[in-house]
């Protein structure tokens, strides 16, 4: 059966079910909301521990939800648990921290993590090869989670091994939690500049019905179905489903594809002190690889393509699937503790067939080039996951303070068969069709290389929150072991098995300065597992190192509805490995420039990243909400590598040059006064100084700065009905996104022109 009829059987179903409610039991509260019993009645609601086991609230009306504030229809969010474990609101967490809300990623009209992580603070995004990239205070972001549960991203690597698309589509989550600096507590086998966590959709105590359609002028229509209900007539089973259906296009022709995504959950509660919720993803998508980007001349000089360039052949494609099933059980055993566990499975498998040029830029004076490739790629990845959470709160020395505890265990298999060969002949830039390339006839006949990787990572954390009065102490630590088994075929020893241990630890202070005011200060920890890798010596690199160091002061405005905050922070890695481009022999043991199956010889260095980060998110008037980040950062290694790299790697130099020096980014929204209040305005700005230097003919050719300008214009037909129009890249600003990312004069990705999107939302 296809995912389109099991998509419209399980709508079909909760649709039935959803005629079958009654209004009263669409007031059954939710977790994040307080519960107050009307006094003037006389009665008492009976909820939660005070509840007889064969009762439940028969009176709702009596029953008045007071949520914080609108968690729908906000820039921000009251709490966030990704940097600590503990729930603490963005003002009371001692790091910098930002996240994407769902109303965010609504009126900015974003459905790709790409896209989402475009509009926030201090994140750098670029392409390269295969992969998109995400750094922050300029290192790659190693981890990317759902729901808490890890997934390894390549952040070093030709040959993926790990596929590229390791979350979905953002029509699926709530909120994007990111956070920058090291977050050993939460992810210790990961990188020192930041993580980020999305969560999922779950069940609501109100009925919904969303409707979402949008076109652009490119040619991609999508459409969306959100549905939650409660399932049964004690408002104990409830039940939410997503549908995705998309058809792409893009400004790049022979660029396009398709997705289809169903994602399902259900949770049950047991005498209102229990949970345990199902769910289940299954995600199938097509598009074109666009992987090694334009050329330029070999000096450097820009050859100011047309934008809608692509070097590649018209039968590239890739195929993925995706299939997640996951259950978490939710245990309250009183007012003050509460365990959390989750399982989760992944399993994705996907194929890349492409032929590209240039892999390497060599362009004549005739404008043609002798330099390409075709290869094919097959990735297979599983993932098992099992994480607890302990969080509660206890008395000591007269206060009450709060305690986590987790426990985390992830097994990941990579499988990885690629097949490839350099192209032969030369090609036209200018004029190219797509079908100067034939696709092979046997992929087995070309060189083959197959990498196998299985690491099993265990973390055990504890970290407590010492409350006295206005200060605050964070103390903790967190305790992982790694072992990874791995075969690497082009190696004349190709298999390795290796196994370590470390612990991190985390420290924060916060002070109150009255109710809205809170300075604060930090120390993180991060460790990573640098494998098979040996120095000169041929002894074992030991694991990379990073710590964060941050000062800043935040502010909670309007009962929590606005934040602000300001930081400084510096950002170390240590014994980082940079590729000294020599091996040892695998016949005689010496060391001689590299060749393919040698041992690489890697240096240790050490790097170092220092800036400030500025925020304000919220509503800064009911009228109107904001989002606005700005990052300095300058970085810079600290210990010279190896004589024949000292120029790109030495003392001084900086570390991660497709980090810009000055991040800008910018949203709003704001509802016209009079009209009706049916009207909202909506603008922002992506703005970023110069970045990415290569080096041609000893002159660095520089990634200009940009400002790209997006607006946009919201009418309320009705209370359900929406309709929006949106322009992004308002001037039509030719710039290039990404540029030069193997230090050839190749790999220049062109940033979307002026785009214009139609979008329709129909809720009930």
């Amino acid at each position: 059966m296809s995912p389109f009829k099991l998509s419209a059987i399980a709508l079909a179903l909760l649709a039935g079910q959803a005629a079958a409610q009654t209004a009263p039991q669409t007031n059954a509260p939710g977790p994040d909301q307080k519960v107050q019993a009307s006094k003037t009645q006389g009665d008492k609601a009976e909820t939660g521990s005070n509840a007889d086991d064969g009762k439940k609230v028969t009176d709702l009306a009596q029953v008045t939800i007071v949520d914080k504030y609108d968690r729908q229809n906000s820039y921000t969010v009251p709490d966030m648990g990704t940097a600590t474990g503990l729930k603490l609101a963005p003002k009371d967490t001692p790091q910098s921290v930002s996240v994407i809300t769902r109303k965010q990623m609504d009126d900015l009209g974003v459905t790709t993590l790409e896209d989402a992580l475009k509009t926030t603070t201090g994140l750098n995004i670029y392409r390269q090869g295969y992969q998109t990239r995400y750094q922050s205070r300029g290192f790659n972001i190693a981890q990317i989670s759902e729901d808490g549960v890890n997934s390894t991203v390549c952040t070093m690597c030709g040959n993926n091994p790990h596929d590229q698309k390791q979350l979905t589509d953002t029509g699926l989550y709530e909120r994007i939690e990111v956070v920058r600096g090291a977050t050993g507590l939460r992810k210790s086998q990961s990188e020192p500049g930041g993580s980020i966590n999305a969560v999922r959709k779950r069940p609501l105590w109100q009925p919904l019905t969303e409707l979402t359609a949008s076109a652009n002028r490119f040619g991609t229509v999508r459409s969306g179905l959100d549905m939650a209900r409660v399932l049964n007539t004690e408002a104990q089973l409830r039940g939410r489903a997503v549908l995705i259906l998309e058809r792409s296009d893009s400004f790049q022709k022979h660029v396009d594809g398709n997705k289809a995504i169903l994602y399902g959950v259900v949770d049950k509660s047991f005498g209102g002190m229990s949970k345990l919720t199902l769910g289940g993803l299954y995600h199938n998508e097509r598009d074109t690889p666009h992987l090694f980007g334009l050329p330029s001349y070999p000096d450097g000089t820009d050859l100011r393509l047309p934008r809608d360039t692509y070097l590649g052949a018209n039968w590239n494609y890739s195929r993925y699937h995706k299939y997640n099933v996951f259950a978490e059980w939710e245990k309250q055993f009183n007012d003050d503790w509460k365990l959390v566990s989750l399982l989760d499975y992944k399993k994705s498998d996907s194929v890349t067939e492409y032929a590209y040029i240039p892999q390497r830029s060599n362009i004549g004076a005739d404008g043609r080039v002798t330099d390409g490739f075709r290869g094919r790629s097959d990735r297979d990845t599983r993932q098992w996951s099992f994480k607890a959470d302990l969080d509660g709160k206890y008395s000591l020395f007269g206060h009450r303070h709060e305690l986590y505890a987790g426990y985390s265990y992830e097994r990941e298999q990579f499988d990885n068969l690629w097949r490839g060969r350099k192209l032969e002949g030369s090609f036209p830039i200018w004029g190219w069709t797509g079908n100067e390339i034939p696709r092979p006839d046997n992929w087995d006949a070309l060189t083959r290389e197959v990498r196998f990787t299985k690491p099993i990572t265990q973390t055990l954390t504890l970290a407590t929150r010492l409350n006295f009065g206005n200060l605050h102490v964070l103390a903790g630590g967190s305790y992982s072991h790694w072992k990874q088994s791995q075969y690497l075929s082009w190696l004349k020893e190709p298999y390795s098995n290796e196994k370590k241990g470390f612990f991190t630890p985390y420290a924060g202070l916060t002070y109150d300065l009255g109710a809205h005011n809170t300075l604060y200060a930090s120390f993180a920890d991060i460790g990573q597992y640098n494998g098979e890798r040996y120095d000169i010596n041929r002894q074992l690199l030991p694991p990379v190192r990073g710590h964060s160091y941050e000062i800043g002061w935040k502010t909670a405005w309007y009962e929590g509805r606005l934040n602000t905050a300001v930081a400084l922070f510096q950002t170390e890695k240590h014994n980082y490995p940079i590729d000294t481009w020599l091996g040892f022999d695998p016949n005689t043991g010496r060391v001689r420039p590299w060749e393919r199956g040698d041992l690489t010889i890697y240096t240790p260095v050490r790097m170092e990243s220092r800036g400030i980060d500025l925020e304000v998110s919220g509503n800064v008037t009911p009228e109107w909400q904001l989002f606005a980040g700005y990052t300095y950062n300058r970085r810079r290694y600290t210990k010279t590598a190896a004589a024949r790299t000292a120029e790109s790697n030495g003392r001084g130099v900086d570390f991660s040059q497709h980090t810009p020096k000055h991040i800008l980014r910018m949203n709003t929204a704001y509802r016209l006064p009079g009209l009706g209040g049916k009207w909202l305005l909506l603008a922002g700005v992506n703005m970023q100084s110069r970045s990415s230097p290569i080096t041609i003919n000893k002159q660095k050719q520089y990634l200009g700065g940009y400002a790209v300008w997006n607006a946009g214009l919201q009418y309320e037909l009705s209370k359900n009905m929406k309709f929006s129009l949106r322009i992004d890249n308002l001037a039509d600003r030719r710039y290039y996104e990404s540029y030069g990312h193997r230090g050839t004069n190749q790999g220049h990705f062109y940033g979307e022109p002026r785009n214009v999107t139609l979008n329709f939302k129909w809720t009930m």
